[in-house]
């Protein structure tokens, strides 16, 4: 029966054993709270950091391709242009040789005129350029089917000394014009006497030439020019300067 004050005691059937008491439950030793704190700060410490999130690759196909730029940009111009770059300072260099070298030739010939102070001297000096420039025209020009004529002028404006030797190498102008019409025109461009320092003679003058020879073969109609430069010896005579001698420069 059951107390109304207490609760209710069941009475054991005979044989049944007393019941078991209940398990104590574990004590947790508590931590307190700053040391709690400084164990999981260690913690983290002593963790490996997160590795950062993958990162996303866009695939080939998505990818814009770049573009290459173009050879032409690195110089501009196709090859023949960057040829003529290079060929373009040689060309102008030999150009500027060239235009210095004629200016030096005709600045030394205008101070060759200029040297001397005897008038008598500076007259004659004049007087075999003039006469060297018209010896050489004549002796430089000629025809093929007027050879006996040339021959004969040019003789004339020589003394009889090189006028001998003209007479050994008259025949080699017969042969190279032989069955082939040949007209060879000169002309004296430039004439100055040459230096001569203290063997200055008022009838004896090298003068320098340069003569222009214009030569037209067969039916050509458009002549081929050859430039020389000679040394032409003007001796003075009772007939006048007369060519005594002629060296090509």
């Amino acid at each position: 029966m059951s107390d109304p004050n207490g609760p209710v005691r069941r009475r054991r059937i005979a044989g049944e054993n007393k019941p078991a008491a209940p398990a104590a439950k574990p004590v947790v030793p508590k931590v307190p709270a700053r040391k709690a704190a400084a164990k999981k700060a260690a913690l983290q410490k002593a963790a490996p950091p997160a590795a950062p999130p993958a990162r996303t690759v866009a695939s080939p196909k998505t990818r814009p391709a770049k573009t290459a730029a173009p050879a032409a940009d690195a110089d501009s111009g196709s090859g023949s242009d960057l040829d003529l770059r290079r060929l373009l300072p040689a060309m102008l260099l030999a150009l500027v040789a060239i235009v210095a070298g004629v200016l030096l030739t005709v600045m030394g010939v205008q101070n060759v005129r200029g040297e001397g102070g005897n008038e008598a001297l500076e007259t004659s000096r004049e007087q075999a350029v003039s006469a060297a420039s018209t010896a050489a025209t004549t002796i430089f020009s000629f025809s093929s089917d007027q050879l006996d004529e040339h021959v004969s002028a040019s003789k004339a404006l020589m003394t009889p000394s090189f006028a001998k030797d003209f007479d050994k190498v008259a025949p080699a102008l017969t042969e190279v014009t032989a069955n082939r019409r040949i007209v060879v025109k000169a002309e004296a461009l430039e004439a100055a006497p040459l230096a001569c320092g203290d063997e200055c003679s008022p009838s004896k003058v090298n003068v320098l030439v340069f003569l222009d020879q214009a030569r037209l073969v067969g039916a050509a109609k458009q002549p081929t020019v050859f430039a020389n430069r000679i040394s032409v010896s003007m001796v003075k005579s009772d007939d006048g300067w007369l060519v005594d001698n002629i060296r090509a420069l």
